[in-house]
């Protein structure tokens, strides 16, 4: 709950100036099963969203507020009051209130700003029959003041409710839904290390390093980027970093030489060149005096401490045999290794500490190239970044590329050869229960409603199944290479010319959704002339099993489908 201001010997009133705290839940027993109940049961209504940008002073109050009110500050330096309360506000931060509450912010003159203010109604089930629900007005909330992360999915909710202006009533509902939930404390401590950005002088020498590296690049320039005297900066830099600048210009250098000898085909004359060294033997020795083998060697050096920052990549390594030191982790896995927070798109900001890096050691951090710029921006010197392409080719060549850096090439093609066997079995069964039948697989979250193509949530059913798509969809991949050039469509529940098909698969992500697309779908007149409606072959699917596209998923999601389609279905 929020602080009252706190009263002096006089019986007068005080305000304090405090750093941001941990969050404050208006029930300290209520756990996070509670808080998950606390929603099901709520009806959530956006009154305004809004994104506060600008470079000048700027102040805005509440003197009573008519709505719960969220404040994500993510580039803000000033103070926060709350009920006379305030808060010195110098980093990303987010702060929850329930209606009535006292709210100002001041920001400092000269910083940039960057905020999101939403303000919504919450509603809760006050009497819940067979026949009706009536629910009444909430003005309390389980979590209000000072919200601890994670920010990354906190601001892409935001953005979302504030750039998307026409978000129908379910989109608003489940995005809201999905904020509040984010909001919840999560189960253990959130560590410092995860919400700690580098400060401005840093923040400027390190992107000129890494802009810079394979140029000449003195102490002397890098302390008057940070306007400090450089044995005083290079002092900072090594308690920030944990290494001098040169170790760490160095460090830039050989992890980008031995992704160089990874990935192409460079004489060392030219990779040596490429980072920095007019002299291929000087560069050579440097390089095995940094990873103990020459240059010419090092490419055919098997790396096992390997780390992955994206999940499908993880599912990979793993079914090649190979378990990350640290990983992105999502889906179903036969082991767990130790699990990074990382962004799961390259608009999300990154929150995981160096320190959980340099702890694994790794030899090879592994990522998709919508995270590669971010990956060398916080941790470029800690060990070479391999980037495999996320969509220039499918599953079955993101399995080959990876293979071939780990050298597991023979694991992967006894692999593709199993999925394709288990493949066949799984046709002939449905050959022989159900025939020939056209499958139409949609999603509905907070992005809204999709059709899919032979990629992600259909590939299991167009190319391990070799079932037929709707009309639609396959005039889509008519002259496309599989898996490549066309993954879905946006459409409108209830426009089904060219979607209709014998079986319908809808995937959520919420039991509550589930219930709220029940009522949208059946409430819709040319809903029970759907094909697969009128047979009774609606499949709904949990969206998190299906969402990996990677090889350990997908053979769950083939004993997944068959099962589907050769029993009969349960929609409601």
């Amino acid at each position: 709950m929020l602080t009252h201001p706190s009263t002096n010997n006089n019986g007068n009133t005080s305000n304090t100036l405090t750093q941001p705290d941990h969050p404050k839940r208006t029930d300290e027993s209520m756990t996070r099963t509670e808080m998950d109940a606390f929603l099901n049961d709520a009806l959530l209504e956006l009154r305004q969203a809004e994104l506060v940008t600008m470079n000048t002073h700027w102040q805005w109050s509440q003197t009573e507020l008519p709505h719960h009110t969220f404040v994500y500050m993510h580039k803000f330096t000033g103070k926060l009051v709350a009920n006379g309360i305030e808060s010195l506000v110098t980093r990303k931060s987010a702060f929850l209130s329930i209606p009535g509450t006292s709210l100002e912010l001041f920001s400092d003159a000269d910083h940039e700003i960057e905020l999101y203010i939403i303000h919504f109604d919450l509603f809760r089930v006050a009497e819940k029959t067979e026949e009706r629900r009536i629910y009444e007005r909430e003005l309390g909330s389980p979590v209000t003041g000072w919200i601890q992360g994670p920010y990354y999915g906190i601001q892409r909710i935001a953005a979302q409710l504030t750039t998307e202006a026409s978000q129908t009533s379910l989109k608003v509902q489940l995005l809201l839904t999905d904020l509040l939930h984010t909001l919840w404390p999560q189960e253990g401590p959130v560590h410092a290390e995860a919400q700690d950005e580098p400060e401005q002088w840093l923040r400027s020498t390190l992107q000129y390093m890494r802009e810079n590296y394979m140029n000449e690049i003195k102490l002397e320039k890098l302390a008057e980027l940070a306007g400090m005297h450089p044995s005083y900066y290079s002092q900072l830099f090594k308690g920030r970093m944990q290494k001098n600048p040169i170790e760490y210009i160095t460090h830039l250098r050989m992890n980008r030489a031995k992704e160089l000898l990874m990935t192409s085909e460079l004489r060392i004359r030219d990779v040596a060149r490429q980072v920095g060294y007019r002299d291929e033997f000087y560069f050579s020795r440097r390089f095995r005096n940094h990873a103990g083998y020459a240059p010419t060697s090092y490419a055919k050096q098997v790396h096992r401490n390997i780390v992955s920052l994206s999940y499908p990549y993880t599912d990979h390594l793993m079914t090649l045999g190979i378990t990350p030191c640290a990983a992105q982790i999502q889906g179903h896995l036969p082991h767990v290794p130790k699990s990074l927070t990382l962004p799961f798109h390259a608009y999300e900001p990154w929150e995981q500490g160096r320190q959980a890096f340099l702890d694994v050691n790794p030899d090879l951090i592994l990522t998709k190239d919508n995270a590669a710029a971010k990956a060398m921006e916080h941790i470029g010197d800690v060990a070479p970044i391999i980037t495999v392409p996320w969509n220039q080719t499918d599953m079955f060549g993101h399995l080959q590329k990876i293979a071939s850096i780990v050298d597991r090439t023979q694991a992967a093609k006894e692999w593709l050869d199993r999925h394709e066997r288990k493949a066949e079995r799984a046709r002939k069964k449905i050959r022989d229960t159900t025939g020939q039948v056209t499958v139409a697989i949609c999603t509905l979250t907070a992005k809204g409603p999709r059709m899919y193509s032979n990629r992600n949530f259909g590939h299991v059913f167009y190319r391990s199944l070799q079932l037929s798509p709707p009309d639609r969809i396959q005039k889509e991949l008519t002259g496309k290479p599989d898996g490549v050039g066309f993954n879905w469509m946006s459409f409108t529940p209830g426009e089904w010319d060219g979607l209709e098909a014998d079986v319908l698969l809808i995937a959520v992500t919420s039991m509550h959704e589930r219930t709220t697309l029940l009522q949208q779908m059946t409430i819709d007149p040319l809903w029970e002339n759907y094909p697969a409606v009128k047979a009774g072959r609606v499949h709904v699917i949990d969206w998190n099993s299906w969402v990996v596209y990677a090889p350990y998923s997908i053979n769950i999601q083939l004993d997944e489908a068959l099962s589907m389609l050769t029993n009969k279905p349960a929609f409601l």
